[in-house]
């Protein structure tokens, strides 16, 4: 099978270099007061004007300063929900999730400047959104706890926190309709503005940690492709990166049982499923797991308290393991912590490899 709209824009010969971790980048290197708000990353395009478009403009290009050639948004947790959690009407949101993508593209222009070697169209911009759960609080995107639909129960302290429906099959259909509705108006939303979504190279659903919204999320895009379509718009190649927390997928099987399987994760990804209607779900071009039909693989760490060489190092022996098994192509960058020093040292390491 080929992935043929992510070798539109990326070399598949290639490791092809991402981005960090943009929100604790922002936090750490330029001195923003963004942590533990609903917009994190996105509140400093909330700023069009003043610090905190400066310095996410500045932290996009020290990371294609570092080498990366994959910018992603500041768009991670930019949804109608966290927006009106912070006091901003639905147009105004729609303008700030624009305003996010802009300033990714200017910094594309300015570093093109800066070298005219290497040119816009060389340089990806690419459109991040959370799971659901990066939007509810306290943040569950590592944990999957949602409430209602999404989800069986919402977090509490006062007894244990679950994930699955267990034997409420049509409680589990809900929250996969429920998701689905929130990451098609999410996507749709970015649509709106034509000069937005061109600026859009691909799309990345990051941090999910409950297989039932990678169904979700199937069926949002199987939707909102269709709906791109009927308007005469170029749909987007798109991945999905999946977290796995002491090395376990958070959802269970049923209440307090064994974790689904990250092989069972990976399959509900890339499997032939057709939807209630008899539609086909759409495929991911790029995943974030093993056990595949070999599309693309995006792989993001986080930083890491050894350093910047050590990381790179140890990225590096993941790489030269993975080329050649039967990927279709490789992107490679930094989560939470991984500063531009991180990826400027894995791109001299991966020039040393080559």
């Amino acid at each position: 099978m080929s992935y043929p709209r992510l070798n539109e824009i990326y070399n598949e010969k290639d490791v092809n270099l991402a981005d960090g971790g943009l929100g604790l980048t922002l936090e750490t290197k330029f001195g923003l007061k963004i942590a533990h708000t609903p917009l994190w990353s996105t509140r400093a395009a909330v700023d069009d004007v003043g610090q905190g478009s400066q310095a996410l403009s500045r932290a996009h290009i020290e990371f294609l300063r570092a080498g990366a050639r994959t910018l992603l948004t500041a768009t991670y947790q930019a949804a109608y929900v966290t927006f009106e959690r912070e006091g901003y009407t639905r147009d105004r949101a729609l303008k700030l999730m624009s305003n996010a993508v802009a300033i990714a593209n200017k910094a594309r222009s300015q570093y093109h400047v800066e070298n005219p070697d290497i040119q816009t169209r060389d340089i990806r911009i690419v459109l991040s959104l959370c799971a659901f759960g990066g939007t509810v609080s306290p943040m569950q995107d590592y944990d999957g706890i949602y409430p209602p639909p999404y989800g069986p129960r919402a977090y509490t302290t006062s007894r244990e926190n679950i994930t699955s429906f267990g034997e409420d099959l049509v409680g589990r259909e809900k929250s996969i309709q429920a998701l689905e509705e929130f990451h098609v108006e999410r996507v749709l939303a970015f649509a709106e503005n034509g000069q937005t979504w061109d600026t859009i190279d691909a799309i990345a659903f990051e941090t999910l940690s409950l297989a039932r919204e990678v169904t979700a999320i199937r069926r949002a895009m199987t939707t909102a492709e269709e709906v791109l379509r009927k308007g005469g718009k170029r749909t987007k190649p798109w991945w999905i990166t999946a977290v796995f927390p002491d090395g376990r997928c958070r959802e269970t099987r049923v209440p307090g049982g064994d974790s689904i399987p990250a092989k069972d994760v990976a399959t509900v990804m890339i499997q032939e499923e057709t939807h209630d209607q008899g539609m086909q779900l759409a495929k991911p071009d790029g995943i974030g797991i093993n056990c595949t039909e070999w599309p693309w693989f995006i792989l993001k760490p986080n930083g890491m308290a050894k350093g910047a060489e050590t990381w790179a190092a140890g990225l590096l022996e993941c790489i030269d393991k993975m080329e050649g098994d039967g990927w279709e192509g490789i992107v490679v960058g930094g989560c939470c912590a991984a500063t531009p020093e991180f990826i400027d040292s894995l791109r001299i390491q991966l020039m040393q490899m080559k």
